[in-house]
């Protein structure tokens, strides 16, 4: 057997909390013990490692009793966890339980265990194992695989917690109302093409689908080269996120969406916000105003984009919500406030807002010197909604 070497001692918790920061999927391998009936164990550390002939690997301690004897056996099955099967990622993590007798499965054709949920399965004939440091790297002859037949996201191990994957794209698998959001935002392309084009700004079309507000088409006439993009942005309806939709979707919406903020229990701000609201609606548009803090948000959504919704951003973006949430409905009254963007509704024939097209002008004009601006979008806005037989409420 091959042995690697470590040539320099390092602190066993600070390699593992370097190695922290690269993702892993979480997967249980199982098998039929002649002796115990079905085993199994979690790993961290599963991999394909050729496609022809087919192998795959995983990496368990050596010192598992468990994966001694899968390997006395000769035959496993590695289940890939769903992200909702944490429970059995710990589960099988323990030893000296019964773990089977909690967990539904089945037989994989060498019998192995495959467990209910899993999204994907690979059934394997230990091919080699090669000695790592205290771990073997166990290769795996691949015989038969198969997946689940509706796609859920994978269980993620990062930095010491568990978490689901996350797409800054829509093409890896979608709600099921999103594709007709998807149909609309090709629709509102070239208004917001064209808009980008004539006043040099950015533009973009949103929806809101589930609790989430969804960045769906985009176009850059300000001068803004990210160096990524940010269509499949998903961002918290929470206040002040999210107002332009929720103005005309009722008062049960109103009062589900104010209860997110953490100052929901303020009667001034709830106040705010419901003032806010009822602007909006009079008005027919909606504007961000020009503020430190919302320069901040618009900072941390931008490492948003081009990162993921890492948990500490997602912190800082809470904790700037609630910050602000006290002045947002102030600062946004008035028409002579510069504006860091400027949103308008497009409604569907019930009267609902099922988009949002939105110019974001970097020389933050106001009053009369964005009228222009604001004309041309509430127009835009306007024709989408006569295109598809939309009404306002």
């Amino acid at each position: 057997m091959d042995t690697l070497k470590v040539s320099k001692p390092l602190d066993p918790q600070f390699f593992r909390r370097v190695l922290g920061h690269y993702p892993t999927g979480v997967c249980v391998v199982t098998a039929i013990d002649p002796e115990l009936g079905p085993i199994g164990l979690t790993v961290g550390s599963f991999t394909s490692v050729s496609l022809d002939p087919a192998l795959i690997a995983f990496l368990p301690t050596r010192e598992s009793g468990t994966y001694q004897r899968i390997r006395s056996i000769g035959r496993f099955c590695v289940n890939v966890l769903a992200s909702d099967q944490d429970d059995l990622c710990r589960l099988f993590a323990k030893r000296g339980t019964d773990k089977f007798s909690q967990v539904p499965w089945r037989q994989a054709p060498s019998g192995a265990p495959i467990l209910e949920g899993a999204i994907a399965w690979i059934d394997c004939g230990l091919s080699a194992i090669h000695e790592a440091g205290d771990h073997d790297i166990v290769i795996g002859a691949v015989d038969e695989l198969g997946t689940a037949e509706e796609p859920q996201p994978p269980l993620l191990f990062f930095q010491g917690g568990y978490g689901r994957f996350s797409t800054l794209s829509l093409l890896a698998g979608s709600e099921d109302d999103l594709p007709a959001h998807l149909r609309l935002a090709d629709r509102a392309r070239p208004h917001i093409e064209s808009l980008a084009q004539r006043f040099g700004v950015d533009c973009h079309a949103s929806a809101l689908v589930g609790d989430q507000v969804i960045q769906l088409a985009y176009a850059g006439g300000g001068g803004s080269d990210l160096g990524f993009s940010r269509v499949g942005l998903r961002l918290p309806v929470v206040p002040p996120m999210g107002a332009l939709f929720i103005a005309w979707a009722g008062p049960d919406a109103t009062t589900q969406w104010i209860s997110r903020s953490n100052s929901s229990g303020d009667p001034r701000i709830r106040s705010y916000f419901e003032n806010h609201l009822e602007l909006i609606r009079s008005q027919g548009w909606a504007a961000t105003p020009d503020d430190d803090r919302l320069h901040a948000m618009e900072s941390i959504i931008s490492k948003i984009a081009a990162n993921g919704a890492l948990p500490a951003s997602q912190r800082k973006l809470h904790e700037l919500l609630d910050d602000v949430a006290g002045d947002y409905a102030k600062l946004a009254s008035s028409e002579d406030t510069p504006a860091h963007s400027i949103s308008a509704p497009v409604f569907d024939r019930e009267g609902r807002v099922v988009l949002a097209l939105t110019l974001n002008d970097r020389q933050r004009r106001k009053g009369a010197d964005r009228a222009e601006h604001q004309a041309a979008l509430l127009d835009a806005a306007s024709r989408m909604s006569l295109e598809i037989q939309g009404q306002r409420a």
